[in-house]
């Protein structure tokens, strides 16, 4: 009778650790993931500006979307609005023709009203990510 109880409890307690073991593995042990970072856009309304240009009537029609991960951003993008597109309109007037023309000179604009917007939510890159220009259209 010893012998088969001395068995048992060595069954048992060999199970416990093999449970133990997976336990510890698949739960306790869980590496962390970066949580998943979700992109939510907003869409400014269509503008036009005459560019910087001196000799010509140059303009550029464009729509910009903010690009952020905060969904408290929202509620101040709202909030700043006028002022945003208002320093877009000035940042799209002190652009020349031959600035836009340039290698890059499309993404220059982008970065600069970036750089905006995140001064005036008083933000940063991470809850701003990215500006886009679409449609972005020279006429003249």
């Amino acid at each position: 009778m010893n012998k088969k109880m001395l068995i048992i409890i060595a069954a048992v307690v060999l199970l416990l650790v093999v449970i133990g073991g997976v336990v510890f593995v698949f739960v306790i042990n869980k590496p962390e993931t970066e949580p998943e970072i979700v992109y939510l856009e907003y869409r400014l309304d269509e503008g036009y500006s005459n560019l910087a240009d001196v000799d010509s009537n140059k303009i550029i029609k464009y729509q910009v979307t903010i690009e952020y991960t905060n969904a408290d951003t929202l509620a101040l993008l709202d909030k700043n609005k006028t002022k945003i597109v208002n320093n877009i309109d000035e940042i799209m007037r002190i652009t020349s023709s031959e600035d836009i023309d340039k290698p890059n000179g499309k993404q220059r604009i982008r970065d600069r009203i970036k750089e905006m917007v995140i001064e005036v939510l008083d933000s940063d890159e991470e809850t701003i990510t990215d500006v886009y220009i679409q449609p972005f259209i020279v006429q003249g």
